[in-house]
This record gives structure tokens, C-alpha cells and sequence, in this order.
């Protein structure tokens, strides 16, 4: 296949990213569980069950952008025609538990594969674990 034909069967993958970055940029539980298929399998890599279920992932993004407030610096990013990796950042602000607010750097990696419908089947996020452990330690969150 040339490299034209292979971009046009990429684009559309793209544009998915594009559209689901939105709505974790703007922490919008809907739009992301829209673009998910009914059965969707959400797993963060850090020993915490996998989330299965559009319904279910919805609930996990609301209590999760309820309860951390964290941005995204977005990294490489690879398109292949039913998944896309996505290298990135999480700024995340926490407080010491005397209240003082810290910002930690995690870095993350998601792999993404979308069903033939064009929605995405599964998420799944590699954190640098020994960071992300280091910020909710000395947050003083158990976890």
C-alpha cells in the first residue's frame, strides 16, 4: 500500500483523537464515553481493576475529574488504522497534607484500539508508575 492510500485510512483514526481529546481536555464525562462502544475496557496500569462498560467508564471520568485536578502536555502521538498511542504528561496538583499545593509531572502512555464502528474498544494507560506513587505519597493519599 502507498503512503497516500495509508494516511487516508489513518485520517479518520485521527480525527477520533482529536475529538476524544477534547473531552479530556475539558473533563467532559460524556463526550468521552460517547465515543466509547457499550462494552469499552478502561484500564489504568497502576494495580486498580479495569473499568468495563461505557456506563461504567462515564461514572470513573466524573469521579475522576471531581476529585484530581490535573492538565494534560501532550507528547508523540502514533495513528495506525484501528488504534493510536498517545505519549503524555499529567500536570497534577495536589496538596501536602499541611495544605500546601504541589504540581507533580507523570508521565503516561495510552494505547487505544477502536472497533470497526469507529468507536473506541479499549484504553489503556501506562503510568510512570514510581512518579505517580511519589506524588500521592507525599500528597499523603493511600492508594
Amino acid at each position: 500500500m502507498n503512503a497516500i492510500a495509508e494516511l487516508e485510512r489513518t485520517i479518520p483514526t485521527e480525527a477520533l483523537f482529536d475529538r476524544y481529546h477534547v473531552g479530556w481536555e475539558t473533563k467532559d464525562a460524556d463526550l468521552i464515553a460517547s465515543l466509547h462502544s457499550a462494552d469499552t475496557i478502561f484500564r489504568l496500569h497502576d494495580g486498580s481493576p479495569a473499568v468495563e462498560g461505557r456506563e461504567a467508564l462515564r461514572a470513573h471520568c466524573r469521579h475522576l475529574f471531581a476529585t484530581y485536578d490535573f492538565s494534560m502536555l501532550m507528547g508523540k502521538r502514533i495513528f495506525g488504522r484501528d488504534y493510536w498511542t498517545f505519549d503524555w504528561t499529567m500536570v497534577l496538583t495536589l496538596a501536602m497534607p499541611g495544605g500546601t499545593a504541589f504540581v507533580a509531572h507523570v508521565g503516561m502512555l495510552d494505547v487505544i484500539t477502536v472497533n470497526a464502528e469507529g468507536e473506541v474498544a479499549s484504553k489503556h494507560v501506562y503510568p510512570d508508575i514510581a512518579r505517580m506513587e511519589s506524588a500521592f505519597a507525599r500528597a499523603g493519599i493511600a492508594r
